[in-house]
Parts: structure tokens; C-alpha cells; sequence
């Protein structure tokens, strides 16, 4: 790193090529934006700042980050991976998020001393989040990991030791946590929607839960696609026209999801509601945010996308006044899958509107509510016979 802190490379005043404003500010912390950003040439190149630019990314491209210590390898990691165009904004966020865990566990580890005894071990105090340490029990992380979270925590220290060549030494005896490949949850019936939607409407302080729970359940935007919406991405025309949101690329996490999702009467009524909110909010510029980011209490700047949490609170209060204290924002986007799918609408469509990539996923999503199962199986049932007696009846009224 004191090779990064040199004063001969001038700094530049063109954009990132990080797309995410977190990582710039990280980079700006440790002193490294000149080596993240580009510049126009000087006529001889001489002092250039571009070039230098150029060359300080393909020495740290090289740099052997082994015998680091996690702490600084993961400052490293995160800024060599800012230097990609092709990774999104959220996948920034979330190897960020991964390494914050691991770096409770590995801090002062160096890489090159890592066995796979420290990441069995790790994966044990994950998930009871518990690290007995001379005596004394310790919970660093603030909430229980899942099988999966752990599992995509430990990818992330794997990518980094394939970068230092490190991980097939470990890979042979590496096993992931056991995940279900079916998790089935249950989907709302018909007058369990309608007493739900009904009951929210009725409790102001849930009210942006509320509108975004109807555009999900009448859409499949889910709120960390809609998180990423500006103003310009919000199509609401007259009624005879079809009004539409795009969900553009930095807000989602692979390339089948952009879309344009058309808005029904519902739909567009609750997007309109967000749209007041954000003008309210100080939002006018088409590139501001539909969902301007918090700075503090009752501060927004429209320029900043709001926090993966910016819905924790609001959706809180909407399952403590609606009683179902385990509902997920994306269960209303299985809710919506479901309900296409039971209308007949041809699964191609629903997989377009979902930005669904196969249609593995398109099953995966598609859990049947009971109603509906138990009317196929009711198909089953052997049909009544005709009873007897009554034939002479029917001769007679046929007769007269």
C-alpha cells in the first residue's frame, strides 16, 4: 500500500470507473482515487495522468496480496475489483458485505495461513454466531447467518484465494452447507390478499410498505429492483395509453432482469403515490431517485440511492398491523408469479415480465396455492351415479 500513497501521480478529475458511489467513497478515504479514475493525455505523455493511471491498475492487478493479512487483503480485494466495468453496483454491495463477516473471523489471519479447518471453523461459529475465545464467548455478528449467506461469504474468500492461487490446496476439502434445493412457502389465498391489502391501507405509518407491497404483488418488481428506479425510469401516461417502469441495469443482478413492466390500474395507482412522495422529498430531476437515499432523519438526497434496509421499517410496522410477522417482501413477487400462472398467461410471458433467465425458475417460483391444488385433485373424484328412483319421476314429467 505505500506504493499506492505515492505524490508523484497527479490526481485526475474525470468519473470513476466504479459505477457504485460507496466504493468511490472508499476509495477517496484511503487516498487511491487517482488510480481508479481516467484522465486526458498530455501531448507527450510525460507526467501523464492517464497513463500513470494505466499503470498503477496493472501493478496492482499483479500484486501478490498472499502474505496480507485478511484485514488489508479485503481493502485491496474491494479495490481491485472497483476497477471493473462489468461487475453492477450490487455486486459491490454485497462483496462488501461478505467480507465486513468475514473479517470478524479472519481479521488478523494471512491468507496464506488459511486452512480448511479455519473455514470449517468459521462456517460452525457463523452460524450459531458464537467464537469461544480463552473462556470467554463472543458474538460478533449482529444477526444468525443462513446456510446460503455463509456459503456465498466463503465463495468471496475463495475468490480471493484463487487470486493468490492458494485455493486448491483447500478446495478438496472444502464442503458448502447443505442447501434445499425446494423451500416452499405459503402463498396467500384469495380473501387472505384481499384482508391483507385492506388492513394496510388503514395504517399511514406502514403506508410505503404499503404501495410498494401492491407494486410488487401487481408487477414482480421486487423492492431491491424497484430501490434502483429514477425518475426517468417512471412512464405514467393517460389512461387509454400503457403506463410502464424500467427496471434498469444498476439495479439489478444479472442481465435478464432489465425490463419494462406495464402498469396496471393498481399498479400505476400506487406508483403515482411513490412519485408524489419523492417530489415531496425534493426529487424534480429525471435523474434523481424515485426512492431518494436518507442522510439523517427527515433529510434525503435525491441523488443517492436508498440503503438495501430503506423498506426495514416500514414493513415492520405493516406485519405488525396485517398479523403475518413472517412475510417477505418477495413472497408478494412469488404471490404475483403464482397468480399469472393460474390465469393461463403463457409461462414465455411470465418469464419475460419476471426477468426469469429459465424456465427452472419460473417452477421454482410458481408454488400453487392450496385452493388450486385442491380443485386438480378434486378432478379425481369419482362422479356420482344417477340414483334409481329417480327415473320413473323424470318418464313421468316427460310425459305430461
Amino acid at each position: 500500500f505505500e506504493k499506492f500513497n505515492s505524490s508523484e501521480i497527479q490526481p485526475c478529475n474525470t468519473r470513476a470507473i466504479s459505477r457504485s458511489p460507496r466504493v468511490d467513497t472508499e476509495i477517496e478515504s484511503l487516498g487511491l482515487l487517482p488510480y481508479f479514475r481516467r484522465d486526458e493525455h498530455t501531448s507527450d505523455h510525460r507526467n501523464c495522468p492517464a497513463c500513470q493511471c494505466a499503470n498503477m491498475a496493472l501493478q496492482a492487478e499483479k500484486k501478490n496480496i498472499s502474505t496480507l493479512t485478511f484485514a488489508d487483503a479485503a481493502k485491496f480485494w474491494k479495490l481491485r475489483r472497483a476497477q471493473s466495468k462489468r461487475l453492477k453496483a450490487r455486486t459491490h454491495e454485497t462483496t462488501a458485505e461478505n467480507l465486513r463477516a468475514l473479517e470478524k473471523f479472519f481479521s488478523k489471519v494471512r491468507l496464506c495461513d488459511i486452512t480448511p479447518g479455519n473455514i470449517r471453523a468459521y462456517q460452525l461459529a457463523r452460524l450459531d454466531n458464537l467464537i469461544r475465545t480463552s473462556g470467554e464467548d463472543l458474538h460478533p455478528w449482529s444477526h444468525y447467518a443462513g446456510h446460503s449467506r455463509i456459503n456465498h461469504e466463503v465463495s468471496t474468500l475463495g475468490q480471493m484465494l484463487r487470486h493468490c492461487r492458494l485455493w486448491q490446496r483447500i478446495k478438496p476439502f472444502y464442503f458448502p452447507l447443505s442447501i434445499p434445493s425446494w423451500s416452499p412457502r405459503e402463498i396467500f389465498t384469495d380473501e387472505e390478499e384481499e384482508q391483507f391489502f385492506r388492513v394496510a391501507a388503514q395504517h399511514p405509518e406502514a403506508e410505503l410498505a404499503y404501495w410498494i407491497a401492491t407494486i410488487t404483488a401487481n408487477t414482480t418488481a421486487a423492492g431491491c429492483e424497484l430501490r434502483g428506479l429514477r425518475l426517468r425510469h417512471v412512464f405514467l401516461r393517460p389512461t387509454p395509453e400503457i403506463s410502464e417502469i424500467y427496471i434498469p441495469e444498476d439495479a439489478v443482478k444479472n442481465d435478464s432482469r432489465p425490463r419494462k413492466i406495464a402498469l396496471n390500474s393498481v399498479a400505476k395507482w400506487a406508483v403515482q403515490q411513490c412519485y408524489k412522495r419523492a417530489l415531496k422529498l425534493g426529487c424534480a430531476d429525471p435523474d434523481h431517485y424515485l426512492f431518494p437515499g436518507r442522510i439523517k432523519r427527515n433529510h434525503y438526497d435525491p441523488l443517492q440511492p436508498p440503503s438495501r434496509w430503506f423498506l426495514r421499517n416500514s414493513w415492520n410496522q405493516l406485519r405488525a398491523a396485517t398479523g403475518h410477522s413472517e412475510l417477505k417482501p418477495h413472497d408478494l413477487r412469488f404471490l404475483c408469479i403464482t397468480k399469472l400462472l393460474e390465469e393461463g398467461v403463457h409461462p414465455e410471458t411470465v418469464r419475460s415480465l419476471a426477468g426469469h433467465v429459465t424456465q427452472k425458475m419460473v417452477e421454482y417460483y410458481a408454488k400453487h396455492r392450496r385452493k388450486a391444488k385442491y380443485a386438480a385433485v378434486r378432478v379425481l373424484e369419482p362422479k356420482k351415479k344417477k340414483s334409481p328412483k329417480s327415473e320413473p319421476a323424470k318418464r313421468q314429467r316427460k310425459q305430461a
